[in-house]
């Protein structure tokens, strides 16, 4: 009897095991992409020169260090575009600044770029930031200003 219980326990330990040994494998992939962290770094500030507060009116700062516009005057410190160096990996980058800012009463400061994406070649792009100075001269007050802004760059 003992011998027929063994028998029967060796048979069902060989069912049990081929049924266990029908298993299946598969392969996952896992993506990702390699990047050099962003840095920004301003290299030159903004600067507008003189602008005046006579009149209600606009000054505007192209990307090629030129003002134009009603309040705009001629002297000053030079008009200097703003300009970033970007280090992050080659290709396309997307730029979005802060918006308009009011902190000094009877003027508005908007920032512009001339494109929303820079493209960083050799690890460096720089970025030219222009804007606008739109002045109520009623409250506007006279004297040397600054102003801040934030440049966004995201892969």
């Amino acid at each position: 009897m003992n011998k027929k219980i063994l028998l029967s326990t060796l048979i069902a330990s060989t069912f049990l095991l081929s049924s266990q040994a029908n298993a299946e494998q598969a392969t996952g992939v896992a993506n990702f992409n390699l990047v050099y962290p962003i840095t920004v770094s301003e290299t030159t500030p903004m600067q507008f020169g003189d602008v005046s507060i006579s009149q209600d009116g606009t000054c505007d700062l192209d990307y090629a260090n030129t003002t134009t516009g009603t309040n705009c005057v001629a002297g000053g410190a030079a008009a200097a575009s703003g300009t970033f160096t970007i280090q992050a990996t080659d290709g396309l980058v997307n730029i979005s600044l802060s918006g308009a800012d009011t902190t000094i009463p009877g003027v508005t400061f908007t920032p512009t770029i001339a494109s929303p994406t820079v493209s960083v070649a050799a690890n460096t792009a720089t970025l030219t930031v222009g804007g606008t100075l739109a002045i109520l001269s009623a409250s506007a007050t006279a004297a040397s200003h600054n102003l801040n802004y934030t440049v966004d760059v995201i892969y």
